[in-house]
């Protein structure tokens, strides 16, 4: 199984960076979780708070430049046709 942030730079290139940087938390997420106090300190807390605010502002204008096509409806190809003949 992988993480979100090991998927994240196949499905957009341009936030490779960002998933870098926060899979390198994970083992101080783990410590956090873990109920270790000393995990993080408000520094860091503080420094990924920003982070995650601007990665959140990225990933919302990307999605907003990019926006998703209608899908058909499921079996609308199929309306109105008659089944292939068996032979």
């Amino acid at each position: 199984i992988r993480s979100a942030w090991e998927v994240l730079p196949e499905i957009a290139p341009e936030l490779t960076e960002w998933s870098a940087l926060f899979a390198s938390g994970a083992a101080r997420r783990a410590r956090a979780e873990a109920g270790i106090a000393a995990a993080a300190t408000a520094r860091d807390a503080d420094d990924l708070l920003r982070d995650v605010a601007m990665f959140l502002r990225i990933v919302e204008r990307m999605l907003v430049l990019q926006p998703v096509l209608p899908q058909p409806r499921q079996g609308s190809e199929d309306a109105g046709r008659e089944p292939p003949d068996a032979g």
